[in-house]
């Protein structure tokens, strides 16, 4: 929450929810990043590959990637690269989506794990573009 792109409404239920939740902690046990792998209801990524106007359909992605997000004090270390590295290897058999703000700097290497940017950015409805990545499953 304190990067403010995740809605608290519900977000209990949606760390319930998740596949794998990752949480980076320096030695102290000081948390420094957290990320994710969902299954998100079909009707949410429906909605957002509508509003992306991806050609790909949703159905085809089940999962996606998210929550990623490093401490301030400790960005510009490569730990958000570190993040997805892991998370991407725990669904390196399955199709993934993930969602950031246009300008996020976390997609700026999305090409080094399979994602292709698709569709149009689109307004989140709190002052941002939103842009879809994909990555399809490895010999898909």
């Amino acid at each position: 929450m304190e990067a403010g792109t995740v809605d608290p409404q519900g977000l209990t239920q949606r760390i319930r929810d998740a596949s794998r939740l990752l949480f980076l902690q320096e030695s102290s046990g000081q948390l420094v990043g957290v990320g994710a792998v969902k299954h998100p209801l079909l009707s949410y990524r429906t909605r957002v590959f509508a509003e992306a106007r991806a050609t790909a359909l949703a159905d085809e992605y089940p999962i996606e990637l998210g929550w990623i997000a490093v401490a301030k004090s400790h960005q510009g270390r490569g730990l958000s690269r570190r993040i997805i590295g892991r998370l991407m290897s725990l669904a390196e058999n399955e199709n993934v989506f993930a969602t950031t703000r246009r300008d996020a700097r976390a997609m700026r290497f999305a090409a080094d794990y399979g994602f292709k940017l698709a569709g149009k950015p689109y307004p989140s409805g709190r002052g941002y573009d939103v842009v879809l990545y994909l990555r399809n499953a490895r010999g898909v």
